[in-house]
């Protein structure tokens, strides 16, 4: 006899327990649909038929095609058999409508049993463009709820829909499992108050309330993207486990001490909270209190109320042109336009950005955390690199106004007064544009594309401006991930320009200003260049220290090192490296791998050199991911690489041998200033 188990929380049905039920089962433990409910489907009978109630995409998927078939089943839910999803192809999602939904403005919550798989799914009220009204749609995740045969509960939270306007409410369904996934029991009930869409203007207006937030013109309800908010019979347990995630994995000797128990309290207040966006929200936000460049926190909510970004690139500088007529910030750096896209909303390479609905713009974007689930921070307090670079994606996301002073390439002068424009009327997303910290590229030959999209690509060459005689060659790539394959592109790329520089150059600028990190292996090799062999600091898997708060004192810090660099060592340099060749580093925004890469060469000799706008992320760590299907996922920073001084380095980047910021007066003439000071120090060092 089938029977439902007791409200779980733990990996099978994630982190959930859900306040509302539909459906539920009699004492033989036969399922007995919701009265209230307005559609069952138990695929079968009169209630589904596979082709009239399967909806086209509204959108030409490719080649997606439809996986789901309708199979026998002694143990379904209801009936004698049950819906097989498998999707083959990755992105590829079947839809399923609801029948008969009354023709009136209403609220309600979908229920489904799945089994043998894992799906994400939503449940989507489409309308025409004649209605005037957008797609809105509520996730679906695990609810709690099993049976003892392995059917597992998902619900949505309610969804306002519009059923006199409506065109298809139906359940989309995309599966993650490679032997396909079963579902029963399908169900929609009218549940709380029916929510109109609404226009607003910068993220927190009012008009949104508290359930919701606002981006792209258009309020966003909260609830539609998270989990239902746990009952209350387990809401304390999901609350103990999420402490109990954070106090075992989290963290390093920093983080731990600074930022743990401010995420600790964060989380203690959801105890309280009395709806959805209210708890999952503030998981999020707890996530984020971690101030992490490894730790985020990740969901459907970040894609929600439309799309779209600005085709320029910002960049930490110096507004030497505009200084008299706007003063610098005493705690940030001047804001930049570092290099446009074919069009720019008016933009152009040198403007300076001053304010976002009146703050400065890192200001501005730092005070997003309570709503930005996208927001990624560096681990050294002193870097904002991260903010700046997503400002493209969060102005017209979330910003009023923009205030700004423009620049003419022509003149190589700027206004005197800036402009203030309505964020509403920025041309966005035209053309695709990365943003990677290089303002232009500067090899006589072979250079990355206009889009500045270098990726998993290495570009080697001469440096443009400098004579042939001075030998002066450059390498441009933004990631370190070895994999742990000695052979493999990114250690094989770098071992192959590394040789050509030690027999054909008298001096070279490892350009590394987009540092996306990687794999240990892979900063090694990047070190073997400049510097003989030796141990830089121990790094151990966390696993062999969790709810360790790190060393407290040096001796602490250096017996661990001395314990574990025969273990686990990050082993830098080589014995065949080139002593008499310069080499410059650039970095502007670098994390992880990339940070443990201008750590291992950091003194290592006179003749190499580090160029930042700062100091590195100190992201000297992993990570742990949990990453269900669904509208919810994070990664918790774990961790910490100790030196060979036995100091604990989370937290504490790498601090560049010369700080050089990008002048605005180089930005309008076209010119890279980190480039240029870089060949000037080269020109004083190079190579006999």
């Amino acid at each position: 006899m089938r029977r439902l188990l007791a409200l779980a929380v733990g990996t099978a049905t994630g982190l959930f327990g859900v306040s509302a039920r539909a459906s539920d089962f009699d004492e033989r433990g036969v399922l007995l649909p919701d009265a209230k409910a307005v559609a069952f489907v138990d695929f079968e009978g009169d209630s589904f038929d596979l082709d009239t109630d399967y909806v086209e995409p509204p959108e030409s998927p490719g080649d997606c095609k439809r996986g789901s078939t309708l199979v026998p089943s002694p143990t379904a839910l209801s009936g004698g058999q049950v819906l097989h999803v498998d999707l083959t192809k990755f992105g590829c999602a079947d839809r399923f409508r609801f029948r008969g939904v009354p023709a009136k403005k209403a609220s309600y919550r979908a229920t489904v049993w799945l089994r043998h798989g894992a799906v994400d799914a939503q449940l989507t009220a489409l309308y025409s463009k004649e209605s005037g009204l957008t797609t809105r749609y509520a996730k679906l995740a695990p609810t709690g709820r099993a049976t003892s045969d392995g059917w597992v509960e998902l619900a949505s939270n309610e969804l306002p829909v519009d059923g006199e306007s409506l065109e298809s409410l139906y359940l989309k369904v995309y599966d993650f499992d490679s032997v396909g996934s079963e579902l029963d029991a399908l169900e929609l009930v009218p549940s709380g108050d029916y929510v109109e869409e609404a226009a607003c203007s910068g993220a927190f207006d009012p008009v949104c309330g508290d359930e919701g937030f606002c981006r792209y013109g258009r309020c966003v309800l909260g609830r539609l993207h998270v989990p239902p908010l746990p009952h209350p019979d387990v809401r304390g347990q999901v609350v103990d486990r999420m402490r109990g995630l954070f106090e075992l994995f989290f963290g390093a000797r920093k983080t731990r001490t600074r930022d743990l128990p401010r995420a600790l309290e964060r989380l203690e207040s959801l105890r309280s909270a009395t709806s959805a966006w209210a708890f999952w929200n503030g998981f999020a936000l707890a996530v984020r209190e971690l101030h992490d460049w490894h730790t985020r926190s990740r969901g459907d909510v970040q894609f929600a109320g439309g799309g779209g970004r600005l085709n320029a690139c910002f960049i930490a500088g110096v507004a030497d042109v505009t200084a008299l007529y706007w003063p610098r910030d005493p705690m940030y750096d001047d804001v930049l336009v570092s290099h446009v896209g074919k069009t720019a909303s008016g933009l152009a390479q040198g403007d300076r950005l001053v304010a976002i609905d009146g703050q400065h713009p890192v200001a501005w974007a730092l005070g997003l955390k309570a709503i930005d689930w996208g927001f990624w921070q560096a681990c050294d307090d002193r870097v904002f690199a991260e903010a700046i670079e997503r400002l493209r994606e969060l102005i017209p996301a979330y910003a009023r106004t923009i205030t700004y002073f423009a620049c003419d390439a022509a003149s190589g002068a700027c206004e005197e007064t800036p402009r203030t424009v309505e964020v509403a009327t920025l041309v966005s997303d035209e053309g695709y544009l990365t943003c990677d910290n290089r303002p232009a590229y500067y090899l006589t030959s072979g250079n990355p594309g206009s889009d500045h999209d270098v990726g998993y690509k290495f570009y080697e060459g001469a440096v443009a401006g400098t004579a042939e005689g001075e030998k002066i060659r450059a390498l441009i790539w933004d990631t370190l991930y070895g994999s742990g394959e000695p052979n493999g592109y990114v250690n094989s790329s770098l071992k192959k320009a590394y040789a050509a520089f030690k027999a054909n150059a008298r001096g070279v600028i490892l350009d590394h200003r987009a540092g996306n990190g990687g794999t240990l292996d892979g900063a090694e090799t990047a070190t073997t260049l400049m510097r003989g062999p030796g141990t830089a600091l121990v790094f151990r898997s966390p696993i062999d220290f969790a709810r360790d708060d790190g060393p407290a004192t040096e001796a602490e810090g250096l017996a661990i090192f001395n314990a574990w660099k025969s273990a686990t060592p990050y082993s830098v340099g080589s014995s065949s490296h080139d002593p008499a060749l310069p080499v410059a580093v650039l970095l502007h925004r670098d994390g992880s791998a990339s940070d443990f890469f201008p750590y291992g060469i950091k003194g290592a000799s006179p003749k190499v050199r580090i160029f930042g706008a700062g100091p590195t992320a100190g992201a000297f760590s992993t990570y742990y991911t949990l990453d269900p299907p669904g509208s919810l996922a994070f990664q918790l920073a774990s961790g910490d690489s100790i030196g060979a001084d036995g100091s604990p380095l989370l937290g504490h980047g790498v601090e560049p041998d010369e700080v050089v910021l990008q002048r605005q007066s180089d930005l309008v003439a076209g010119r890279d200033t980190m480039v240029q000071r870089a060949v000037d120090w080269l020109r004083t060092e190079l190579k006999p």
